[in-house]
């Protein structure tokens, strides 16, 4: 009796680990499916969350304005400076005095072709190193360089904006010094007007002297395969530096801020230094202004100048009016949102910010709306938008048709001009 007593506690001892194992794994797919439960909540959590900045133009801005690439660039200014009110309506503004073409335009109808070395001969004497020096405490410090050509006698010269930008956004702690030709000295420039959205700036120097100039071509006649000559002040220290290579591709559109921008491909090299310097065909005509190169292990001799044909405009306007004038301008500041790349959101280009009282904000654009057509163009990626804003002009009526709130709505937008924000 006593042994069957033992035996039965035995197999009841025995089989609690089982019970013990079948629970501890009942317990562990619990905690498992607690733990996945909570990530699911909050990652729906942080997609609702974003798609709510995202509407309210909060996330993701992609700017087409071209004030907001000034507030990209310089955290410290905020949205309201975006209308500026000591700028003067366009239609205030005075007769434009300046022209290229009673400047440096093409003279020369029998133009012959000329060797590398006459080109050089030619153009460098027009070519200038430019400097933007530091100032902290009295001490003088050179922070940056690039080069520029000069296109008046009386001392107008041409370079890139990311060249004198410190100098254009602060000037009582930098200032633009060139050498001119036949001194060897630093000579103070004003800047008399940058463009960030064409990479466009003017300085001027005060001079008794005439100063060699330079000529102007027509960049929308260059082909593939001509002669492509720079000049420029490589790495700030070797100024008058001459490179050749030929034009790769005429036409080329690159984005930069936001901005689908005309650019000349070469492969004559462009080195730092060699910003806002000239790019020049084999009639000793500057055609292109040098602006950027790519730089990666994949590639070579891959460069680009901005044609000189699609800035004219900008030199002439920032000349005579320190601006640029009668350049077509939205408001507006717009995202992309890839189809089912966030939680209840629909794909598509979404307003998510609004200039105060521009052209957008007066046609009753919202921010939040999905822009479904622009002047009867589909939109379904930024550069529609910017295609169809550059073909027109300022004060042009165009119909844009928005969904909000699940149904669609046709808004009448007249474009403003940029100068006027």
């Amino acid at each position: 009796m006593e042994n069957k007593n033992n035996e039965q506690l035995m197999n009841q001892t025995a089989k609690k680990p089982v019970r013990s194992d079948k629970e501890k794994s009942l317990r562990f797919i619990i905690i498992a499916l607690s733990l996945i439960l909570l990530a699911c909540a909050i990652f729906s959590g942080f997609q609702s969350f974003y798609i709510f900045r995202l509407n309210n133009g909060q996330e993701g801005i992609f700017s087409y304005t071209e004030t907001q690439k000034k507030t990209d660039s310089d955290p410290t200014s905020a949205i309201e400076s975006l209308i500026d009110s000591d700028n003067p309506a366009t239609d205030e503004l005075p007769e434009p005095w300046f022209a290229l073409e009673d400047a440096a335009s093409v003279t020369d109808p029998n133009k012959t072709k000329m060797s590398v070395v006459d080109i050089v001969k030619e153009v460098s004497p027009a070519t200038v190193p430019i400097s933007v020096i530091s100032v902290d405490d009295e001490k003088e410090t050179k922070i940056g360089s690039g080069t520029g050509f000069i296109i008046t006698s009386d001392g107008y010269i041409v370079t890139n904006q990311h060249v004198v930008e410190l100098a254009d956004k602060a000037v009582s702690t930098y200032y633009v010094v060139v050498v001119l030709p036949g001194n060897d000295e630093f000579v103070r420039a004003e800047i008399v007007g940058a463009d960030e959205q064409t990479d466009i700036a003017v300085l001027k120097v005060d001079t008794d002297k005439e100063l060699p100039y330079v000529t102007l071509g027509d960049s929308d006649t260059l082909q593939s395969g001509e002669l492509a000559v720079t000049i420029g002040n490589s790495m700030g220290n070797f100024d008058d530096s001459v490179t050749v290579g030929v034009i790769s591709a005429p036409k080329r559109q690159i984005t930069r801020n936001g901005y689908l921008v005309d650019v000349i491909q070469t492969d004559a090299a462009i080195n730092p230094g060699n910003s806002g310097g000239p790019l020049i065909n084999s009639f000793a005509e500057v055609v292109g202004i040098t602006n950027a190169k790519i730089v990666n292990s994949t590639t070579e001799n891959l460069s680009f100048a901005i044609p000189v044909n699609s800035v004219k405009s900008i030199i002439e306007s920032l000349i005579n009016y320190g601006k640029v004038i009668n350049r077509p301008y939205l408001g507006i500041t717009v995202k992309y949102v890839a189809d089912e790349s966030y939680y209840g959101a629909r794909g598509g280009v979404y307003i998510a910010e609004i200039v105060e009282n521009g052209p957008a904000d007066k046609a009753g654009i919202e921010v939040g709306d999905r822009i479904i057509s622009m002047d009867g163009v589909e939109i379904v990626e930024t550069g529609d938008i910017i295609k169809v804003r550059d073909a027109h002009e300022v004060g042009d009526a165009i119909d844009v048709v928005v969904e909000r709130d699940g149904r669609q709505i046709t808004l009448t937008l007249v474009i403003g001009d940029s100068a006027d924000f």
